[in-house]
């Protein structure tokens, strides 16, 4: 990857450099020299695909009547960046992808490259000046392969240059442009969609955000982070200079609280609410005492109270079943992750056998002695007459506790 970023910048450099004309020094045979200016040079990386380098070179007509001996070529320098030895570049002279092309192969500690040295360039270094022609525009189109990943700076300078030797001297640099090629993925994460934010457990869901990049075509892995930690990934294939797709996951959620989000976008807060627990034996009215045993979510803590209050963290905490010896309202909620459950309740009646002892009022006889005489002695017959007395008794009954 950074090989392909180096070749790239060099050739984009070199293409610059080699559009711009060479003007040629005064040769004090009435050839004025070469104006300044007489040469603009623009470079960019291609903003759909970051791979090409476009070069757009014009020349003044002042460039005309040069020394016979000046020629123009380009010089593409690496100013900084990651090594990117062994990155091809391809150099599409007129301009179009399915053009003419030269190539050229960084070699390992690469210098400054003349752009007529590419294999296969239409114009041999020491004859570029026959691109100079009369207010001509041309644009070069580079393609950097191997280097996708780099980050480098090139400098592209268009030269009036002078074989001595049969090696290129420079005479003047006509025009200079820098450009700090980046050929990384730049994905960028948004509108990122929960839903729904809250529900009973467990609580399926769906989470939605939209990646874009604005970098070289290349992989991209979203990661589903619950709770700061990843639980699912989804990888987007060559996702494409400018192109924007929708990652969807899917997530089950026991119950809790929860902060949802892809990769470092800003969370969602969720809530996963547990079930209410239930009692049994259920409301109702029962004999002597009654033993309640609460049952909650798996994981979940219960949490209750016998007065009829609302239970909260803070109350009797479940760990047993309840002996109930008396009626009462209880009121009960499960706890999971933090999370509270609505509050469930159960009214018992417990009934237990009372004696009850009262006085009743019974008609009874009273029997006494009548006397009476006979032949001279005295007897008697048992006579009797009605009246009242108050018995005690008891009896047994179901008294409400």
């Amino acid at each position: 990857m950074n090989k392909r970023f180096l070749l790239s910048a060099l050739v984009l450099l070199a293409f610059m450099a080699g559009i711009s004309s060479a003007s040629a020094v005064g040769d004090g045979n009435g050839v004025p020299p070469l104006p300044d200016n007489a040469v603009n040079l623009t470079m960019q990386q291609n903003p759909s695909d970051p791979e090409q380098i476009i070069v757009n070179v014009s020349y003044s007509d002042e460039l005309q009547n040069v020394s016979q001996d000046i020629a123009v070529d380009a010089m593409l320098e690496i100013l900084e960046g990651d090594n990117i030895t062994g990155a091809n570049i391809k150099w599409y002279y007129t301009g179009v992808l399915n053009g003419s092309y030269a190539n050229y192969t960084v070699p390992a500690d690469v210098k400054p490259v003349w752009l007529s040295s590419f294999e296969g360039a239409p114009v041999p270094q020491g004859q570029a000046k026959l691109y100079m022609e009369d207010g001509q525009k041309y644009t070069w189109l580079f393609v950097v392969e191997n280097a996708r990943g780099k980050v480098f700076k090139i400098r592209a300078n268009s030269t009036a240059i002078r074989m001595v030797d049969n090696k290129p001297e420079v005479v003047k640099v006509l025009a200079s442009e820098e450009l700090t090629v980046d050929l990384q993925p730049h994905f960028s994460l948004s509108d990122l969609k929960v839903e729904p934010v809250s529900g009973s457990a467990p609580l399926t869901v769906m989470v939605r955000v939209n990646v874009t990049n604005t970098g070289v075509a290349d992989d991209y892995t979203a990661e589903l982070k619950i709770n700061g930690e990843v639980k699912n990934t989804t990888t987007l294939v060559n996702l494409a200079t400018g192109e924007t797709r929708e990652v969807i996951f899917t997530y089950e959620l026991p119950a809790g609280l929860y902060n949802v989000t892809v990769d470092d976008l800003t969370p969602v807060s969720v809530t996963s609410i547990p079930a209410a627990p239930s009692a049994s034996p259920a409301s109702g009215t029962y004999l002597n005492n009654v033993t309640v045993t609460l049952t909650g979510p798996e994981g979940s803590t219960i949490y209750y109270t016998t007065d009829g209050s609302t239970p909260t963290v803070s109350s009797n905490k479940y760990t047993a079943p309840i002996v109930l010896s008396r009626s009462a309202t209880l009121k009960f909620i499960a706890v999971a992750n933090s999370t509270s459950s609505a509050v469930s309740s159960a009214k018992y009646t417990v009934l237990k056998p009372a004696t009850l002892t009262y006085y009743v009022k019974v008609k009874v006889k009273k029997w006494y002695k009548k006397w009476y005489k006979y032949r001279g002695k005295w007897r008697y017959k048992w006579r009797y007459y009605w009246t009242y007395r108050y018995v005690k008794r008891t009896s047994t009954y179901w008294q409400m506790t």
